[in-house]
């Protein structure tokens, strides 16, 4: 199909399956050049392109892909009531196509695919969306605990000064000191465990507010289709649950991606005893993403830093609700993970 603004009309909208491999990573080199190869060989899960056959919007001029709108589709519930709804990720175009107009079009695109839209926003992306009538809230903190300090500094981290390292996690290890060491498990090996004691868990009461609906096929898309599941773990404490992904990017990441509990929920003591596996097990920094004042209480504040949430929806009364945020929004959510690959 073609645009029917005459100086976009040279332009062509059309499906990710549509476009040939080889257009497709020329243009994610330009635009994602650190996961090309991933968004290039991956892009059905990165965009859970098998649910309701929902696909990424590409804009192609002259057989060269100059744009894309991508989406990843979810479900809200918001009063008992189930919403389809999208988050908004990886759009992009080419530098030098920045200006004429692309991004009105891709935005038009997208809002026929579904009424309720959401987005973690950086500060230029917030400000376009508000124009377009969209709403912002900053409950939801992203936290983090560096634990090897000096090797997020590339100068100190290059001296090896693994003896100061070792007295800073001295300090930490002594207030995060249990009995009782907690087990990590691979997914691959126990995703029985995981997927029973999920199907178990207590599910947040909304109150009126937004939550995420999660079921066993979001589930199994989310891991056991993830192309990088053998970097996902979970970790079991009293009937809580962590899944947890760690990897080495410049320094080794311990990222909590999402927490459940299936009887009293303790969630400030398996954060506690996952940082204390983290310090032991030579993890540089422990990350996450929840609304939990008591939580973001117990990491350094000077690292905890709001995440910009904006939503829009015709329906005023989801709106209104969306406007106070998603109360369970995690890190397996969205692109909030953003180090979800490997190359």
């Amino acid at each position: 199909m073609h645009s029917k603004n005459n100086s976009l009309e040279k332009y062509k909208i059309n499906k990710i399956s549509e476009v040939p491999k080889d257009q497709l990573s020329d243009f994610y080199k330009k635009t994602y050049n650190l996961r090309y190869r991933s968004l290039t060989n991956n892009w059905k899960w990165w965009y859970r392109a098998e649910y309701n056959k929902s696909e990424p919007i590409i804009i192609s001029l002259e057989n060269k892909v100059v744009g894309q709108a991508a989406y990843l589709p979810t479900e809200l519930n918001i009063s008992g009531r189930k919403v389809p709804a999208i988050w908004f990720v990886d759009y992009a175009t080419l530098p030098e196509f920045k200006g004429k107009g692309l991004g009105k079009l891709m935005y038009r695109e997208w809002k026929k695919i579904c009424p309720t839209q959401m987005a973690i926003c950086s500060d230029d992306s917030l400000r376009v969306l508000k124009k377009f009538g969209w709403r912002d809230n900053y409950e939801v903190k992203r936290l983090a605990r560096p634990i090897n300090t000096l090797n997020f500094l590339p100068l100190i981290k290059n001296l090896k000064l693994n003896f100061a390292n070792n007295a800073l996690r001295y300090f930490l290890k002594k207030k995060f000191s249990f009995k009782e060491n907690i087990k990590l498990y691979k997914i691959d090996n126990n995703f029985k465990i995981l997927n029973d004691s999920f199907n178990l868990r207590k599910v947040i009461k909304n109150d009126g507010k937004a939550t995420i609906f999660r079921d066993e096929d979001w589930l199994n898309w989310r891991l056991m289709e993830c192309p990088y599941k053998n970097d996902i773990f979970f970790f079991q404490y009293k009937n809580n649950f962590a899944i947890v992904h760690i990897f080495f990017k410049y320094v080794k990441r311990l990222n909590i991606l999402y927490t459940y509990s299936t009887d009293e929920p303790q969630e400030k003591e398996l954060y506690a005893h996952i940082t204390s596996w983290a310090i032991n097990n030579n993890i540089d920094l422990v990350w996450a993403i929840n609304r939990s004042n008591e939580l973001s209480n117990s990491f350094p504040k000077l690292f905890n830093k709001p995440l910009k949430f904006a939503s829009w929806s015709p329906d005023e009364n989801v709106l209104k609700i969306l406007e106070n945020g998603i109360l369970d929004l995690q890190g397996i959510d969205t692109d909030t993970d953003s180090c979800l690959f490997v190359e």
